[in-house]
């Protein structure tokens, strides 16, 4: 039942009654969404429940719900559910990315700011790795804002790559494109390469292999540490391309991002030159 006013004298039916207990319960939520939510002042006092196949959030805005009032939100899709802060604050000790089967209190202490007190579950184990998007790699650049910071690690694990022409494969944080990004590639294979960047507009990732050289594709493993640092983000990869049916390179990379003062909330994945063939990225979140 929806938070609501009561007047002095007041008759409630049974219907109210059974509602009031279920909202008492943490319960009496009406239909699943199967889509991204923005929370709506009738929430308050509910539960929101999210089914979806796909990554999803749950926004939250300002001047819809008073001090104290709570919204019960649980994740039942295989899909991560993700609360969001709109123009809402949302501050939590564990992480706002609820994987399946996961919930928990988003908890108001003012019209514009709430707390979110996750229950236990999987995602909340010591080093455990929760999906948290998956991304088809297509055009010039693919992005993913479905991540929380509050994990201790972002993991990007890039699959099969490849684009219409050998060129470079870089990274972006939070659609950044000053010059706060350093890095050093160091290629190995038939040849060696080193490059390397102070002061660049992305990080860079590697090298995206040629689509003619179909069982050549590249594979790499981006780590970012501590994503939710408002100073320094620090960046590792590893990663292994073709150039051509016998040739086989491996590239590792190390660097930062100078964060300034936000936490990254999405990244960007893109080439060079031309654009993508084909591949996949997959977005892991680390507790």
């Amino acid at each position: 039942m929806a938070k609501q006013t009561f007047t002095t004298g007041q008759v409630l039916t049974a219907a109210q009654m059974t509602s009031l207990q279920q909202t008492a319960m943490l319960g009496g939520d009406t239909t699943a969404k199967t889509a991204s939510y923005v929370l709506v002042a009738a929430d308050a006092g509910t539960t929101v429940a999210m089914n979806a196949a796909g990554a999803t959030t749950i926004t939250v805005n300002t001047g819809l719900f008073a001090a104290g009032d709570t919204v019960f939100i649980q994740n039942r899709g295989a899909g991560v559910c993700t609360i969001t802060a709109g123009t809402a604050t949302v501050t939590t000790a564990s992480s706002l990315a609820l994987a399946q089967y996961e919930g928990g209190t988003l908890y108001l202490t003012s019209t514009s700011a709430a707390i979110f007190f996750k229950s236990d579950g999987a995602a909340a184990a010591g080093g455990g790795m929760t999906l948290l998007d998956t991304l088809s790699l297509s055009g010039s650049s693919v992005t993913s804002t479905t991540f929380s910071s509050s994990y201790k690690q972002i993991i990007v694990y890039v699959k099969k790559a490849h684009a219409s022409g050998q060129t470079g494969f870089n990274m972006r944080m939070n659609a950044n494109t000053g010059n706060q990004y350093s890095w050093q590639y160091v290629q190995s294979g038939t040849s060696a390469t080193f490059d390397s960047a102070n002061n660049a507009s992305y990080f860079r990732i590697g090298t995206a292999s040629q689509a003619t050289s179909a069982s050549r594709k590249t594979y790499s493993i981006t780590t970012i540490t501590r994503p939710s640092d408002s100073d320094v983000v620090f960046v590792d990869v590893s990663e292994i391309w073709g150039a051509g049916a016998s040739d086989m390179y491996q590239g590792s990379a190390t660097g930062n991002f100078s964060n300034d003062t936000d936490p990254i909330t999405s990244i960007t994945l893109f080439i060079s030159a031309g654009t993508f063939s084909g591949g996949e990225a997959f977005i892991y979140g680390v507790n």
